[in-house]
């Protein structure tokens, strides 16, 4: 029998895909398409109610095509009954290793559903795979978070938190380079939290023992909540000056202001995540700051959002994830009125505006500097390559290859990229 494996939302999940093709792997042929295969999983995400519904539409068409649907990811967790209701199997985030034992119950005919954690090391599972039209691998490093996020339908589905084992990290991390991959991501919930279920956030050892890897790659961070990187934010930075890490982080701020963060229960302040990118600002000056912003919360005010506005224009953040508020089942905002969407769509536009015209401008100083770039993907005519700090550079295909490292010089630039043209030597 054949699978395809569909993945939505963040690369946490991408790396539990990959987890479940392993698994898979041992029993089962990989299909092409959903067309071509018996049974196709859906690794789902639930941030969005927009993502919910799309995902459940297809599922049914699916299952309509006569196709065996799994669910897996964080939907089912968060609306179960509609989940059971249109799948022939689930499982959730917290018991992937479980993947099999639904498969083969439901391929016989017998529909099961496994909501019951196994709080399994995801880590223990080396996933052999080649490069083909991107050398970028996702290496998890933990489930689950310490946050209690009022509007987070996430940590629901993902649970208490799970620190791999590092040994295991690091064994992934030389798997990949050893199968040619040259870009590491590192994704969790929050990175900042790894090892506290062990007794201390244990990040900067982790950084450190990559660090200490031969080669030359690129790593890049995943998402931290200020609450906890600012505990922490100074031995990170001492780890970032290794030569094998892009100058990036990602610190979502969600609001700028702190009456909102307080409601929210964030668990930090405006002056907290202004401390955080002022150090690594000051440390590093060609860099990348990433941010998330969320707007229409049922609690935004005019005042509050406009506070956002000056924040995100005082700080200046490379990249700016902008969520127009969702509200999801079990959170603790699903209590609260939701705002009209006519007012989310407005706040968004102005964000929007506000964030391609930071970067138009910003991106335009990097025309004529001379940067080296890791080439990362193969596009249909151009190759996308990242600089010492992450920046997205367009080159023309000119016999490069994936995962070369090349001198560029900046001859033109977009609000989301640049254009690059080789330095020949």
């Amino acid at each position: 029998m054949k699978y395809f494996i569909k993945t939505y939302g963040c690369k946490l999940n991408h790396s539990d895909s990959s987890l479940m093709e392993f698994f898979l792997n041992k029993k089962y042929e990989k299909a092409s398409s959903e067309l071509e295969a018996d049974f196709v999983v859906i690794n789902t995400c639930s941030v969005v109610d927009a993502t919910s519904s799309k995902i459940l539409k297809e599922a049914r068409g699916l299952r309509d095509m006569g196709k065996i649907v799994i669910f897996g990811g964080c939907l089912p967790e968060a609306m179960k009954d509609e989940c059971e209701r249109v799948a022939n199997g689930v499982l959730v985030p917290t018991n992937i290793d479980k993947i099999l034992s639904v498969v083969e119950s439901a391929v016989n005919g017998n529909n099961i559903s496994i909501f019951e954690s196994t709080n399994v090391d995801k880590s223990l599972f080396l996933k052999n795979s080649k490069p083909q039209d991107s050398i970028s691998g996702i290496v998890a490093i933990s489930e689950g978070c310490l946050g209690s996020c009022t509007y987070c339908v996430t940590r629901l589905a993902r649970k208490k938190l799970i620190s791999f084992d590092s040994k295991n990290i690091i064994a992934q991390i030389n798997n990949l380079l050893s199968s040619g991959f040259k870009e590491i991501q590192l994704t969790s919930q929050d990175l900042a939290v790894y090892g506290f279920d062990q007794g201390s956030q244990k990040l900067p050892q982790l950084l450190s023992d990559i660090n200490s890897l031969s080669g030359n790659f690129r790593v890049k961070l995943g998402m931290m909540n200020p609450g906890w990187a600012g505990k922490i934010i100074d031995d990170i930075l001492i780890e970032l000056q290794g030569r094998n890490f892009y100058k990036f982080l990602h610190i979502p701020i969600q609001s700028g202001d702190n009456d909102l963060l307080l409601k929210m229960q964030r668990g930090y302040n405006i002056e907290d995540f202004k401390l955080i990118a002022d150090k690594f600002r000051d440390r590093f000056s060609n860099s990348i700051l990433s941010t998330d912003i969320i707007v229409g919360h049922p609690l935004e005010t005019d005042e509050m959002f406009f506070n956002t506005v000056k924040v995100l224009k005082e700080i200046r953040p490379e990249i700016i994830h902008i969520f127009k508020f969702s509200k999801r089942p079990n959170t603790i905002d699903e209590k609260h009125k939701d705002l009209p969407d006519r007012i989310k769509k407005d706040r968004s536009r102005i964000i929007t505006k506000l964030f391609h015209e930071m970067n138009e401008e910003t991106n335009q100083g990097f025309i004529g500097k001379n940067e080296e770039v890791l080439v990362v993907e193969r596009r249909a005519d151009s190759f996308i390559s990242r600089t010492n700090s992450g920046r997205a550079v367009v080159l023309e295909k000119n016999g490069l290859k994936l995962g070369d490292f090349i001198k560029i010089r900046v001859i033109g630039s977009k609000w989301n990229y640049l254009v690059g043209e080789i330095v020949q030597d």
